[in-house]
Parts: structure tokens; C-alpha cells; sequence
């Protein structure tokens, strides 16, 4: 019996003829899963790095900073498991570890991070509470500060990981336009440091700490204009598809809330001193979720 031949040898295949990946029904749910991704993992970058780095007052805000990304992870975790469609599929995922697989590494990153992280602060608070009642712990004070300090280590490890990871579990990097993006993990690098440090310098403000403020100042001024040059890279990559799944106005819109608001309007109030920085902070948790649902817009359907 003879096979018919679906195409002709040196001739486009039906496979290439179109784009074949489909676009799942996420609506604004991967958006807000990128977008409190970005901010748990680069809030812990930051908070690792002021913790290894910075001054002693920083030794004192990290119980409270680590609650808080633990806070976000878990709420990121329930969207993740949302946004697969299918809660079996996240945990088949950590059945096998496979480093060929982005959804397995994802998975596996983030999991880890958010176990190390919910082990470092659940053992602080125990001890803390033991401390402060009954005293039951005080024997293995010296144990448990040593095992904060190792799962604090490991969730800062865990977080590097999260950070760098461009793939299933946090991005629409299957779908077209943004699979293309070679400046993505660049711009989100970049851009999750940048709302770590908004949050952690909004927790020193809610806490009454601006000495801690201060040493964030120029990291912040430095990530802002890091940020800019990134999702300019970025843009570059996107203009093309942005142009055919959104307005000019929309477009121009977004570019003018990232590079004016949220590059030049937050630079400058950095030098007004520790409220600038605050206000710097609340400017790029605002443009950061304004870029995401910008990239998030290029795989709309055409």
C-alpha cells in the first residue's frame, strides 16, 4: 500500500508552516504567578545579600523579611498549581528530578526553596517563642540558631535558582513572541532585585529602620537603571509582536510607565533621602506588575 507523502522534500513541513503551540486559558493568573515569583526570589536574593554583607542591624530584620517572602512564595505556589490546570501535574513533577526538563527544574527550584524557607523561620519562631515562655528550648538554643542559619543559606541558594529560571513554571515562554526573548531572564533578573529591594526597603520603613534605608539607596539607583537597559533589550525582541497584539497607545503607555516613572521619576527620588528610596520601592512594585501584563499581552492570539 502506498504512503502519501504530507510534504515535499526541500519544502517548508506543515510543522513549520504555522505556530503550533497552543495558549492555555490564563487570563491574569500567570501574570500575578510571574509577578510574585520574581518578587519572593529577588526579595530573598536581597535579603541573604544584607545579611552576608550589610551591617548587624540587618541580622535584626531578617527573621521578619524571611516571614514575609515566606508569605509570597506560599501564595505563589497556589497559583503556580492554579495556573498548570492540573494540582496532580505539579506534584508528578517532583516525582523525578530531570535537568533536561524546565518544568522539572521549576518545580523542583521553587519547592525547595519554599521548604528551606518555611524550615528557617518556623525554627526562628520556635525558638524565639521558647524564649520569650517557657524556655523549654533553651538547651538547644545553639542547635536551632545553627539550623536557621543553614536553612537560611539553602533558601538564599534555592532563590538564585529561582530567580535565573526561565521556563513553564513562572512564563508564557512556549507561547509566540515571548519563546524568542533572549533578554527575558535578563530583564527578570534584574527587575525581581529591583522589587526585593522596594519591599525590603517599605518593611524597613513599616519597622522605623532608616539606616537600613540608606544602605539601600544606591543598590536601588544601580538596579533602576539595570532594569531600563533590560527591558529596553527586552522590548527590542517584543516590539514586533506587541505591535500586532496591542494598541500604539498601550505600547507607548507601558514604555513611558517603565523608563519615566519607573526609571527616571524613581532615580531621582532615591537622592531625597531613606522616604525617596521608600517611594523608589512602591514605584517599581507598580511598574513591575504594568511590565508583566505587558509581556504577558504579547501571546494573546492574533
Amino acid at each position: 500500500m502506498m504512503t502519501e507523502k504530507t510534504w515535499v522534500k526541500g519544502s517548508l513541513s506543515p510543522y513549520q508552516l504555522h505556530d503550533i503551540t497552543r495558549r492555555p486559558d490564563w487570563k491574569n493568573l500567570i501574570v500575578w504567578d510571574a509577578y510574585l515569583n520574581n518578587m519572593t526570589s529577588g526579595f530573598m536574593v536581597i535579603i541573604g545579600l544584607a545579611w552576608f554583607a550589610g551591617p548587624g542591624f540587618f541580622t535584626a530584620l531578617l527573621p521578619w523579611a524571611m516571614t514575609i517572602a515566606l508569605a509570597i512564595v506560599c501564595v505563589d505556589l497556589l497559583l503556580l498549581i492554579f495556573d498548570l490546570g492540573d494540582p496532580f501535574r505539579f506534584s508528578n513533577a517532583l516525582r523525578v528530578m530531570r535537568f533536561t526538563s524546565p518544568l522539572s527544574v521549576g518545580v523542583w527550584g521553587l519547592a525547595s526553596y519554599a521548604t528551606c524557607l518555611g524550615a528557617a523561620v518556623a525554627i526562628y519562631w520556635l525558638s524565639y517563642y521558647s524564649a520569650h515562655t517557657t524556655g523549654f528550648l533553651s538547651p538547644y538554643i545553639d542547635l536551632l540558631d545553627m539550623l536557621t542559619k543553614m536553612f537560611t543559606i539553602l533558601a538564599f541558594c534555592g532563590s538564585i535558582v529561582v530567580i535565573c529560571y526561565k521556563g513553564v513554571a513562572f512564563s508564557c515562554t512556549s507561547q509566540p513572541g515571548v519563546k524568542n526573548a533572549r533578554w527575558l531572564t535578563s530583564f527578570m533578573v534584574s527587575d525581581a532585585m529591583l522589587m526585593g529591594l522596594g519591599v525590603y526597603a517599605i518593611l524597613c520603613a513599616f519597622l522605623q529602620a532608616p539606616e537600613a534605608i540608606a544602605y539601600l539607596m544606591l543598590p536601588t539607583m544601580i538596579l533602576i537603571i539595570a532594569r531600563c537597559i533590560a527591558f529596553y533589550l527586552l522590548s527590542l525582541d517584543l516590539n514586533p509582536r506587541a505591535k500586532l497584539t496591542n494598541s500604539s497607545t498601550a505600547n507607548f503607555l507601558v514604555k513611558l510607565c517603565v523608563y519615566a516613572i519607573g526609571g527616571l521619576i524613581a532615580f531621582f527620588a532615591c537622592l531625597l533621602g531613606p522616604f525617596g528610596v521608600v517611594i523608589a520601592g512602591a514605584i517599581a512594585l507598580v511598574v513591575g506588575l504594568i511590565e508583566r501584563y505587558w509581556i504577558i499581552s504579547t501571546t494573546k492570539r492574533i
